[in-house]
C-alpha cells in the first residue's frame, strides 16, 4: 500500500440518487452498492449517503497511513481537529476524519491486515527448497543417462 497518498474521494450528501446520476452521465463512471446507504464508484471513491442532518456535505478525500494514532498525535500538535477517530469499517479498516488549521475536511485510511493465505512463509520457503532440490536431482538423472548412452 502506498502510504500517504490519496487514496479514496468520498462524497457525503443528503441524496445519493441525484449524485450518482450527475456522475453516470458526465464521466460514465461504474456504480456498485457496498452496503446501505454507501456506493462505491469503481477506481474513484464513493458517495455516502449522511443520515444525520448535523452531517456536512461535501468532499473528503482519504489518505493511506500506517498508524492512525500516529497521524492523529501530529494533526492536533499542528492545530488540526479530530472529528471522528478510529472507525472501525468491519474486515476492512479504520478511519479517521478531521480537519486542517483552515478547516479542510480530510480523513485517514489504514487498511486491515488481510491474512497470508496458503500458509506461512517458512512452509512456502520449505516447499520451494524441496521443489529446487527435486529439480536438481532430475537433472542429475538426465546427465547419468545420457552419459551412460556416449
Amino acid at each position: 500500500m502506498p502510504k500517504n497518498n490519496i487514496q479514496h474521494i468520498e462524497w457525503t450528501t443528503r441524496d445519493p440518487g441525484r449524485l450518482r446520476s450527475f456522475f453516470a452521465g458526465i464521466f460514465d463512471w461504474q456504480f456498485r452498492e457496498a452496503m446501505p446507504g454507501y456506493t462505491m464508484i469503481d477506481g474513484v471513491g464513493g458517495i455516502f449517503d449522511a443520515p444525520d442532518p448535523q452531517m456536512p456535505v461535501g468532499v473528503t478525500p482519504y489518505v493511506n497511513v500506517a498508524d492512525l494514532a500516529e497521524k492523529e498525535r501530529r494533526i492536533t500538535a499542528a492545530g488540526g481537529r479530530i472529528h471522528k477517530s478510529k472507525q472501525e469499517v468491519p474486515g476492512m479498516g479504520w478511519f479517521t476524519i478531521f480537519s486542517d488549521p483552515d478547516g479542510n475536511m480530510l480523513a485517514l485510511w489504514q487498511p486491515a491486515v488481510k491474512p497470508r493465505t496458503g500458509g506461512d512463509r517458512g512452509s512456502r520457503r520449505k516447499t520451494a527448497a524441496k521443489k529446487t532440490a527435486s529439480r536438481k536431482t532430475a537433472s542429475a538423472r538426465t546427465r547419468k543417462k545420457t552419459s551412460r548412452k556416449k
